[in-house]
């Protein structure tokens, strides 16, 4: 994996972990948070996309969060172990799926980073995050940027650099 790979990565797994830290601190944080609502509540994009991301299975709750100070919907469903839930913006855009996973399933360096912090006899119930980012690559000012956003246009880096060429 060239330098580049190795860098976007670490970069996916610490978003992912800042995204995890960043949802417990909403629950609490000034202006976040959720409630459930009905079907109908849901933006017909937003229910749109929550019903295929679902399948077959039959939705068993939907809630609005407000995050970031944006507004996002979410639905949950039973999967095959145990509850999924994923978040979409109004615009019915996929921002993350979380899955319930069986906790052997999870790589072998957090389950050995969650027995060091928990210990060794602790059980665990563990949930696959998967998060969506959109990285634009461009020319400025002979510069080449790379920008990583979110579904909500929120910018979580922003890489820029002197060159011509891609390196892609």
């Amino acid at each position: 994996m060239n330098q580049r790979n190795q860098r976007l990565a670490a970069f996916g797994i610490l978003l992912t972990l800042a995204a995890f830290i960043g949802v417990a601190w909403a629950k609490d944080g000034p202006g976040e948070s959720e409630r459930e609502v009905k079907e109908s509540d849901v933006p017909a994009a937003a229910l749109k996309t929550l019903k295929e991301l679902a399948g077959k299975a039959k939705i068993t709750e939907f809630a609005e969060e407000i995050e970031h100070g944006h507004t996002y919907y979410e639905a949950s469903w039973k999967g095959p172990n145990g509850n999924i839930d994923a978040l979409v913006t109004a615009a019915g855009d996929l921002v993350e799926i979380e899955e319930t996973v069986p906790a052997e399933s999870a790589p072998k360096p957090i389950l050995d980073a969650a027995r060091k912090d928990a210990g060794a006899d602790a059980k665990f119930h563990v949930e696959k995050k998967t998060v969506v980012l959109y990285e634009v690559k461009y020319r400025k000012d002979g510069r080449r940027h790379e920008v990583v956003y979110s579904p909500d246009g929120r910018q979580h880096e922003h890489e820029d650099e002197p060159g011509e060429k891609d390196d892609d």
